[in-house]
């Protein structure tokens, strides 16, 4: 039997006071049929899109991300060779998914898009304050809320790891207890 599975590549861009950027959600579609995302916060990338090509590099994930982040928040990096990737797995609505993110340093701005950039404990914030646009809905409220998925969850994690590559010590040591936090609960 031969695993297949849903791959998403972010980047966890950090400015040089340490902090994450974080994008609003435009997109309305989810790997979770019947659920949106749109209006919550996540890290910039995304799916990797399937390709006819017979080969690929075995940087194809990484490039997609960084296609991604062009993309989304109109910041244009340039990763060569394999850098470190981060990677967490989760179940998906058919199976097992894995998600991975690079953390990368960047002294630009984003040029499109809504975004924000983070420190651990304002993530963190976000994260505890999680509604879907699909719940919003159901509860009558405006739009969706936070970080997608919620505290602990999959983007929450991966966005922690990137803050633990942080250039402030001090929010990297806050992001590597968060995750610690959340690990004892796995």
């Amino acid at each position: 039997m031969k695993a297949t599975m849903n791959l998403g590549m972010y980047l966890g861009l950090l400015n040089k006071e340490g902090k994450l950027l974080l994008r609003r959600r435009e997109e309305t579609e989810s790997i979770i049929p019947g659920v949106s995302f749109r209006g919550n916060w996540e890290l910039p990338g995304g799916a990797v899109e399937e390709t006819p090509a017979e080969k690929v590099r075995y940087d194809y994930p990484i490039q997609e991300a960084v296609r991604e982040v062009a993309e989304e928040v109109g910041i244009s990096v340039s990763l060569a060779g394999m850098p470190p990737v981060f990677l967490a797995f989760f179940k998906g609505p058919k199976g097992y998914d894995l998600a991975g993110v690079t953390p990368l340093i960047t002294a630009e701005e984003p040029t499109r898009g809504e975004t924000v950039w983070v420190s651990p404990s304002e993530l963190k914030a976000l994260a505890q304050e999680f509604i879907s646009e699909t719940d919003a809905k159901k509860q009558g409220l405006k739009e969706a809320k936070g970080l997608l998925g919620g505290w602990g969850k999959r983007m929450c994690c991966l966005a922690l790891v990137a803050l633990s590559h942080s250039p402030n010590p001090e929010f990297a040591k806050q992001a590597q207890e968060m995750l610690k936090e959340i690990q004892k609960g796995w």
